[in-house]
């Protein structure tokens, strides 16, 4: 017979760790950014459950608790490194030296990618 087990244990981080394009930013800044993107992604939401057609008519009780669950879902895509690109646009707008780390990394892959290349020349890749 096989055994199941009922209740298995799932690990969740307690937050979400940030990748290393944020962390120049000054919290501030970044709480505004997360901000502006969690009220655009559930306002979002809201507006993408309206176009939902119902069989039978909803309660007040499951009005809130959807309104809930939107909210609670545009936080956690506000919070993560791969939302809707609203707090990357936002924090380009307010905070100028966002970015800057980002770009500098991708200009030295790009030339140590640039050395690698160069150094195959002549080998046949067939």
């Amino acid at each position: 017979m096989i055994k199941t087990n009922n209740n298995p244990k799932i690990h969740l981080p307690k937050s979400t760790p940030r990748s290393d394009k944020y962390s120049n930013v000054p919290k501030p800044y970044l709480d505004v950014a997360e901000g502006m993107e969690r009220q655009f992604t559930n306002h979002l939401l809201g507006e993408m459950r309206k176009t939902i057609e119902h069989t039978e008519p909803q309660s007040n009780a499951e009005r809130i608790y959807q309104s809930m669950l939107d909210d609670e879902r545009a936080k956690l895509m506000a919070n993560s490194d791969t939302g809707l690109g609203v707090k990357e646009t936002v924090l380009k707008q307010i905070y100028p030296g966002f970015n800057k780390q980002v770009r500098m990394n991708g200009l030295q892959q790009y030339n140590q990618n640039l050395n690698t290349n160069n150094s195959h020349k002549g080998e046949n890749y067939e």
